[in-house]
């Protein structure tokens, strides 16, 4: 299985093959079986297998028949994701290597019949390559073992599929015909991936363009429909593949890989917020890749995940661990217990709040390729692992699984059947979103939010440690903290009392409005600077403030602390009362939402009060729709210029956390 689409740990350059492809039909009876050979062992050399197929194959056509043409072919289409034509050309060599130049044939023939879900042969195969196989602890043995165990496994998973998940494949523009992979989604709700897209010409051929690599995007979903995606700025996307996307547990720093120019990753950061920001190396190790990072808490320790691929060895990807403070890191070690095996482990992602660890393996039992697993995290290191089964898994490449319980949703990359593909229907990976319905409905029924009794009374400073009435008193100092809304936001025209939304998206969607406002005012001379100082100095102050409080509440809750926050919601006048009041428990809803899903999901168990430490953190709504909203403020509908753009009506669309209560 071809790694270049795994992780874009190739050099991804887009050569002159794909020029000479473009004319190839016009000059097959000029050249001979000779020369195809020889552009076909140049594209491989640079990795482009799939040209080398191409080259390969008009040799056979020109010279059939030849064994060692046939074996340069089914590895070109092994590498390029070919698998029916690799698994026929594998068959081909195996059958007739008499001098055994080529043993590794019936086990890569094995694998591309696992891969294009051809089970039963795939299981006589594998019982072929274990019989031949003199070493019965080798890493040949060990791997015919797990084909057997994964053809009996993909059968079953295959006839009982797991109902409980749906799988969607994310449409155009964020995924393409060429490569996507590593979704993720950031702090601020978005989806990050990464890209390996370029320039086409008329003849469909990819262009040698200086952006034809690896960069990190960015994109957002509205309603059905998702925004065409950005690459991120040059302090991350430079001339050389960069991939890859984590951040800090506080959201202050973002990590991806970068490519040295020679085909080896290291792990860089960057501190978010700050626009002459560069990036600084995080993790390298000489000789070998870094690459895929991902950080949560682990034990209450910041940690970095990441993928180490040592140089020179056949099966040599490992999960691997750090602590990570900014840019400095220490004790690096392999993940401990069974996780890593003598095969290629890929793609960490840590879940703070299960201890759970879901990755992708090549050698466990499988249907095909790389299949997701699933870990927990016990006292002697990561248990036995877990196949998460189908329709997670298929017989192709299924990886770079990220899962969010706080929403009972994730994503996966794979290049099953039913990717967007030019070269075959499995060239290419592409981005899935994955989720449980019945567990996403538990949740929004978790998120109903009604008014509660009374706050309870305080716990007397003298039954608390020192420490942790300052950290109250820390908390009580950041309030009020006013967190704004568009008009009628989230989810207009709506008498719910809860949404899906959280607060990050809804202020990432206010600040991407403000053209909206300086339009309406752009004919008043003092309009615009109002417009200006409301969105510096209320909307984005207010979001800056509730990331510096919820990094102390977090250092709170840690400490076994009670919580609760009483949360007071405000609207501007246009609708009538009773719908307000319910607007005002959806916008409180969306910092319960934010809570939820800060740092991985790492304050879900204060907020459903299961945390091992007997920590908890209560939000308390007390809604008031237009009740309290200015007089003065117009609720005119033909006034939409003073009722939605104008700062009056601006500033009464909003929540405050308003008191901090410790216990």
């Amino acid at each position: 299985m071809s790694d270049a689409d795994v992780m874009a740990q190739r050099n991804f350059k887009i050569l002159c093959w794909a020029v000479l492809l473009c004319w190839l039909p016009l000059h097959v009876q000029a050249q001979s079986a000779e020369q195809f050979i020889t552009w076909g062992d140049r594209a491989l050399a640079v990795d482009d297998a799939y040209g080398a197929s191409r080259y390969y194959g008009e040799a056979l056509q020109a010279q059939p028949g030849i064994l060692e043409t046939q074996w340069k072919y089914a590895e070109a289409c092994r590498l390029s994701n070919q698998y029916g034509e690799a698994s026929l050309f594998y068959e081909k060599v195996a059958s007739k290597d008499r001098a055994g130049r080529h043993r590794e044939a019936w086990h890569w023939l094995a694998e591309m019949q696992m891969c294009s879900g051809q089970y039963d042969a795939a299981a006589i195969t594998w019982a072929k390559v274990k019989q031949k196989e003199r070493k019965k602890e080798s890493w040949v043995a060990q791997r015919a073992d797990n084909g057997l165990e994964g053809c009996r496994l993909a059968k079953a998973m295959l006839a009982a599929p797991d109902t409980s998940v749906l799988v969607a494949h994310l449409p155009m523009p964020v995924n393409s015909f060429d490569s996507e992979f590593g979704a993720r989604t950031g702090p601020d709700s978005a989806l990050y991936f990464t890209s390996l897209r370029g320039e086409a010409n008329a003849d469909g051929a990819v262009l040698d363009t200086v952006n034809y690599h690896a960069r990190v995007f960015r994109s957002t979903e509205n309603g059905d429909a998702w925004k065409e995606p950005a690459a991120l700025n040059a302090n991350v996307n430079t001339q050389v593949n960069n991939a890859n996307s984590a951040w800090s547990v506080d959201g202050k720093w973002f990590y991806f890989s970068r490519d040295d120019g020679t085909g080896v990753f290291s792990i860089w950061g960057v501190e978010q917020g700050r626009t002459d920001a560069v990036a600084q190396e995080v993790m390298h190790a000489d000789g070998a890749s870094c690459t895929q990072p991902m950080v949560a808490l682990l034990n209450g320790v910041q940690t970095l995940f990441y993928t180490k691929r040592n140089s020179g060895e056949r099966t040599d990807m490992d999960l691997w661990s750090c602590t990570l403070d900014g840019a400095r890191t220490s004790n690096a070690a392999p993940l401990q217990g069974p996780v890593n095996t003598l095969g290629n482990e890929t793609a960490p992602f840590y879940i703070s709040a299960t201890n759970t660890l879901w990755y992708s393996s090549d050698f466990l039992p499988g249907l095909g390729g790389y299949d997701i697993f699933k870990s927990q995290l016990g006292t002697g290191g990561f248990s036995a692992s877990v196949n998460v089964g189908t329709p997670l898994n298929s017989p192709a490449n299924d990886l770079y699984p990220a899962y969010y319980p706080e929403t009972a949703t994730g994503w996966l990359t794979s290049n099953r059947t039913g990717s967007f593909a030019e070269k075959g229907s499995t060239c290419c990976n592409d981005l899935y979103r994955f989720s449980y319905p019945t567990e996403v409905a538990k949740i929004a029924a978790r998120r109903v939010l009604v008014p509660l009794p009374p706050l309870p009374e305080e716990t007397p400073p003298d039954a608390l440690t020192d420490a942790q009435w300052k950290r109250i008193t820390s908390l009580r100092e950041k309030l009020p903290i006013r967190l704004y809304f568009h008009n009628d936001e989230p989810d207009p025209r709506s008498w719910d009392t809860t949404t899906t939304a959280d607060y990050a998206g809804t202020y990432r969607s206010y600040s991407a409005k403000k053209p909206e406002y300086d339009a309406a005012w752009a004919a008043t001379p003092s309009g615009p600077s109002a417009i200006d100082a409301f969105f510096a100095q209320q909307v984005d102050r207010g979001y800056v403030q509730l990331n510096d409080f919820t990094g102390l509440l977090k250092v709170a809750l840690d400490e076994g602390q009670h919580i609760t926050l009483q949360v007071r919601g405000y609207a501007s006048p246009l609708a009538k009362s009773d719908y307000n009041k319910n607007l005002s428990l959806r916008r409180i809803a969306t910092l319960v939402h934010y809570l939820e899903r800060t740092d991985h999901g790492a304050l879900v168990p204060y907020l459903n009060g299961n945390a091992a430490n007997g920590g908890r953190l209560v939000v308390v709504p007390q809604p008031f729709g237009k009740s309290t909203a200015d007089a003065s403020v117009s609720d005119r509908l033909d006034d939409l210029q003073h009722s939605v753009y104008g700062v009056g009506a601006a500033m009464e669309r909003r929540i405050e956390i308003e008191q901090v209560v410790g216990r």
